[in-house]
């Protein structure tokens, strides 16, 4: 098997959103060649090049020749055994590679990462080549799982892509009963956002910008799009800037709809501010709830969002929403 990797370099990534649009073009791009891509990091994609060697006449060559024309123009192009080795080879790595390469694949945080790196190299272990060679009950012993997946890395020993579902689109819609106005519009714009959130299909990635829309009761659409200025999944705040886009509606609505223009980051590789007092609250009941659907499922935590008390119908007085971290 042999994999391709597409990588954008840094300096083109240093805006998050930026990015993020720039990576997301990319990945449709190789898509349109006919590539099942995998993306789990922005500035990267990853694909099997071997089952697409038919659509181009069982030639390599073919291959990576519609790869740099789908590719936006400032990606890099490298194959390998591996997602790690295609990745040494887009980035034109030296050969030794050094243990230093291994910081952003252990799956620990920056720091941890770097203490590891730095007690191998304090060990004599200075190359990928010289990590390869150590014995595997040894560096668990000393490293633990991480050291594992380092010499598995250094080994040449990966787990098969997993690709994204080509061009997917995360969106929300909400049925409303005639007559909807004013409180009770936000309350239906309310639970279209936490139904957005919890999709499963983020996994737990940011939103860029968001198209609202809606169906008109008299018959026609509207639609609106909202960018966010930075990345974000914080329900608040999706709330906030869509709840004036309400006044423009055109007459009264029969469904609104949420589309995410584009996803970025996952929320915890934003960098932020320590947080503190009711901040530092939310954020653990944030961690909290994610843990739990994480576990039993995007719709095992619901809450009861209040819609319209004055109602003669009690199945209008209020709904259940996924519950997302405010």
């Amino acid at each position: 098997m042999e994999v391709v990797c597409v990588l954008i370099p840094d300096p083109a990534l240093a805006d998050p959103v930026g990015a993020a649009e720039l990576t997301e073009r990319l990945l449709r791009g190789l898509e349109g060649i006919g590539a099942a891509v995998e993306s789990e990091r922005t500035g990267e994609a990853y694909f099997v090049l071997d089952g697409l060697c038919g659509l181009y006449e069982g030639e390599r060559d073919g291959v990576l020749a519609a790869t740099r024309a789908a590719a936006v123009p400032e990606a890099r192009i490298g194959t390998g055994r591996t997602r790690f080795g295609a990745w040494l080879a887009a980035g034109e790595r030296r050969s030794p590679a050094p243990v230093s390469t291994l910081v952003g694949w252990l799956g620990l945080p920056q720091r941890a990462a770097r203490g590891m790196v730095e007690a191998l190299e304090r060990l004599g272990v200075s190359s990928l080549e010289a990590l390869a060679a150590l014995p595997t009950d040894r560096v668990a012993d000393r490293f633990g799982p991480p050291g594992l997946r380092a010499l598995r890395l250094a080994r040449g020993e990966d787990s098969p892509l997993r690709p994204r579902s080509p061009h997917e689109e995360l969106t929300a819609a909400v049925e409303l009963p005639e007559g909807v106005a004013g409180a009770q519009l936000e309350r239906a714009l309310e639970l279209l956002v936490d139904r957005l959130l919890a999709a499963p299909r983020r996994r737990g990635r940011t939103v860029l910008g968001v198209r609202l829309g809606a169906l008109l009761s008299a018959g026609g659409s509207w639609s609106v799009d909202q960018g966010l200025g930075r990345p974000t999944a914080s329900a608040r705040t999706l709330r906030t800037v869509l709840a004036p886009r309400l006044e423009a509606l055109p007459g009264p609505v029969a469904a609104l709809q949420l589309r995410a223009l584009g996803l970025g980051p996952r929320a915890g590789e934003q960098l932020e501010l320590s947080l503190r007092g009711e901040e530092h609250r939310r954020r653990r009941l944030g961690e909290a709830i994610h843990e739990v659907r994480t576990a039993q499922g995007a719709e095992s935590l619901l809450e009861v969002l209040p819609l319209d008390s004055a109602s003669r119908l009690p199945e209008r007085w209020a709904a259940l929403t996924p519950s997302a971290p405010r």
